[in-house]
C-alpha cells in the first residue's frame, strides 16, 4: 500500500513494477492463488519475473517514447502557433509599409506635377525658372535635364513662344 507511482517527485508512467527475482517462486504463488497477477494490477503493480523483465523493459522503453513524442509533438505544435502569429504580425507590417511607400509615390507625383505642368509656358515653376535663369540670373547650377525635358519648358523658350508673366496694366 504504499502507492510510489503516485508519487510527484518520480518522473514514472502509472504502474509500479515489481521484480520476483526467483520465478519458481511466483510460480507457486500464481498456482495459489491464480488472482495474485490481477490484484497486482488492480493496484497498478506489474509483477515481472526474470522471464518477462527484457519484454517489459522495453514495453516501458516504448511509452516513454511515445510520451515525450507526444510532448514534442505539442511543444511542435505550440510553436508553429508562434511562429504563425509572428508571420501574420510581419505581413501586416509589411502592408502598412506598402500603404505607405504608396503614399509617399502619391505625395512625391503630386509635387512633380506642380513642378513640371501647367497650361501654358511659364505656368509651371520649371518653366518660370528656367525662364528667369535665360534672363540672366547667375548660377552655379542647372536643373536637371530630364526636368526640363518632362517639363515641356525648354522647346517652347527655345522656340520664344513664352513669355514672362508681366502685368499688362502698363503701370
Amino acid at each position: 500500500e504504499k502507492n510510489y507511482q503516485l508519487l510527484s517527485q518520480l518522473n514514472a508512467p502509472d504502474y509500479l513494477l515489481l521484480f520476483i527475482p526467483i520465478e519458481p517462486a511466483f510460480s507457486t504463488a500464481m498456482r495459489e492463488d491464480s488472482r495474485l497477477f490481477l490484484d497486482a494490477l488492480d493496484r497498478n503493480v506489474v509483477l515481472v519475473t526474470a522471464s518477462t523483465l527484457l519484454a517489459t523493459m522495453r514495453t516501458v522503453s516504448y511509452i516513454w517514447k511515445q510520451e515525450k513524442q507526444k510532448r514534442s509533438v505539442l511543444e511542435i505544435a505550440r510553436q508553429s502557433g508562434l511562429l504563425y502569429d509572428r508571420f501574420v504580425n510581419f505581413v501586416e507590417d509589411l502592408k502598412t509599409v506598402g500603404q505607405k511607400l504608396d503614399g509617399a509615390q502619391l505625395a512625391y507625383q503630386g509635387a512633380m506635377q506642380k513642378l513640371a505642368q501647367g497650361k501654358r509656358y511659364g505656368d509651371t515653376l520649371i518653366g518660370r525658372a528656367e525662364k528667369i535663369r535665360k534672363l540672366g540670373a547667375k548660377s552655379a547650377k542647372l536643373l536637371p535635364r530630364e526636368l526640363v525635358d518632362s517639363a515641356g519648358e525648354d522647346e517652347e523658350a527655345e522656340s520664344g513662344t513664352g513669355e514672362l508673366l508681366t502685368d499688362q496694366s502698363g503701370e
